[in-house]
């Protein structure tokens, strides 16, 4: 039974900020699931094999922030080069399908030139990009 509006649930989702925190919120109900799930703005991929972009956009429709980490990182070069953690396929399918990005954070990505140019021309609102461990571009891009 809930006692309190959705407009004050979800005024209160905007003050936990922790991933964690926020998906165990989802848990509770089914209208707190809801809530949360259009509430939520920034998310989180700790590995772009995990989940596919079709997935993320079901789940939050209005996100607005995306950190993806791609390649695992290992100490002694366990990690083939031709390993993927392609960026253009996240890129092609967040822009066929409208989402507002205003930030995009990458770890360990395969971004191409072509990700790169999509990317400026897709996302209206686009405020930031950072690349962290990024390959594949060049000056052009």
């Amino acid at each position: 039974m809930n006692y309190f509006p959705d407009e004050v649930i979800e005024h209160v989702f905007h003050f936990v900020e922790s991933n964690r925190d926020r998906n165990l919120i989802s848990l509770v109900c089914k209208l707190w699931y809801r809530i949360e799930r259009f509430s939520r703005s920034r998310f989180f991929v700790a590995n772009c094999y995990a989940i596919s972009p079709e997935r993320v956009v079901a789940r939050f429709p209005f996100m607005k922030s995306l950190f993806l980490k791609g390649k695992p990182h290992f100490d002694f070069d366990l990690v083939p080069d031709d390993l993927g953690g392609l960026l253009y396929p996240w890129i092609e399918y967040l822009a066929r399908n409208k989402v507002n990005l205003e930030e995009l954070r990458l770890k360990r990505m395969i971004v191409a030139d072509d990700s790169l140019e999509l990317i400026a021309v897709s996302f209206a609102n686009f405020k930031s990009l950072v690349l962290v461990s990024c390959e594949g571009f060049t000056t052009v891009g």
